[in-house]
């Protein structure tokens, strides 16, 4: 006897629209879909494509930034939430594209970096987030720090931070708090 699953596709409709047509694995099969169902929406000339190592996308092309976004969180699990210069560009600080998505996840998570994922370890979980649709992003001030500990040229991290303190999304204190409270490893730039 053959087991079967019923495909939910009015759940299937409402995540995928919920999320921006990205989903994980784990809820496709929550909705019904079978593995077989689900690798033949991946097939070469399927509907579906992949993002991330078990996150997809219900449609084929280039990703939009809200996308992969979506499609970060879902692969770093419940809890992560973004940071660097894609939470910098959530708050209209400037700064140059990343090809990579920053994301915070609790120190305890057994994930890697993988494709445009670039995952931070923290015990330092902010405790307001940021949502924009179903995105959360960390708060202005930890996004600046955080994205300014990557980079190498003074002029730039000068730029990022004085368009966050013009803007009005950071005040100097808070960004002083912010290096102060966070790791040393990147900071010299920032201090």
């Amino acid at each position: 006897m053959t087991r079967t699953t019923r495909l939910d596709r009015d759940a299937l409709d409402q995540l995928l629209a919920n999320q921006l047509d990205v989903i994980a694995r784990h809820q496709a099969r929550a909705a019904g879909l079978t593995d077989n169902a689900l690798r033949h929406r991946l097939r070469r000339e399927g509907p579906w494509s992949t993002l991330l190592p078990g996150v997809y996308m219900a449609a084929t092309g280039t990703p939009t930034g809200l996308q992969r976004e979506m499609a970060v969180l879902l692969y770093a699990g419940r809890g992560s939430v973004i940071t660097g210069p894609a939470a910098l560009s959530c708050h209209h600080i400037r700064c140059a594209p990343s090809d990579l998505v920053d994301v915070l996840v609790p120190a305890t998570r057994q994930r890697h970096d993988a494709g445009f994922v670039r995952l931070h370890r923290t015990t330092r979980m902010p405790a307001r987030i940021w949502e924009r649709g179903p995105i959360r992003y960390v708060p202005p001030t930890r996004a600046v720090a955080d994205t300014v500990r990557h980079l190498s040229s003074l002029r730039d991290v000068r730029a990022i931070v004085v368009d966050a303190v013009q803007r009005r999304a950071c005040q100097v204190r808070d960004l002083a708090a912010e290096l102060a409270a966070g790791p040393r490893t990147g900071s010299g730039l920032f201090q």
